[in-house]
């Protein structure tokens, strides 16, 4: 019995040949795909339709607000629980916090965006069963691939391997668990 496939990949030469055969697959219904490449290709994040995710942007500002909060909590039970009167200053004196409340506003913020954008993009992530293909390595050199999920719909192994050769494939190769 064979494993089960995870998709196709196929290897392309130039950037413009990768490209080209992203907009065919998306034009000839494959919603399922992906391409990698050694560099960014123009345009190829309108053909894959990849949004914008504003998550991590809100993430930050959660992650500010919960430190400037927090830390204005923390100055505020102090001072109330152990009062010091120095000078005629109020208990709680907002102008001396302002430094501190500000610089751990900054600390919580890029930790909160940190960490935010790493569970978002489930990272670290080891292991793709696509580093197991042969030739993969190369897209981290001079080689591009498209990369079709045997997912979609449209999805049909052989079908789909000549589909992937009629685009300009030099090579398909399986992806498996």
């Amino acid at each position: 019995m064979a494993e089960p496939l995870l998709g196709l990949i196929g290897e392309f030469g130039t950037p413009d040949a990768l490209l080209d055969a992203a907009k065919r697959a998306r034009a000839d219904g494959f919603r399922c795909i992906d391409a990698f490449s050694p560099f960014p290709v123009e345009g190829m994040s309108e053909v894959l339709d990849l949004k914008r995710d504003h998550r991590v942007g809100w993430i930050t500002i959660a992650g500010g607000l919960f430190g400037i909060l927090a830390m204005l909590a923390i100055q505020l039970f102090v001072n109330v629980d152990y009062p010091i009167e120095v000078g005629g200053r109020p208990l709680f004196a907002w102008p001396a916090f302002a430094v501190v409340d500000f610089e751990i506003m900054i600390l919580c913020a890029v930790s909160f965006a940190v960490a935010g954008m790493l569970i978002i993009n489930r990272l670290p992530k080891l292991y793709h069963p696509l580093f197991a293909t042969p030739r993969f390595g190369l897209a981290s050199a001079d080689r591009f691939f498209l990369y079709i999920e045997a997912s979609d719909p449209k999805f049909d192994p052989e079908r789909t391997r000549g589909y992937l050769g009629s685009l300009g494939a030099w090579t398909v190769e399986p992806v498996r668990p």
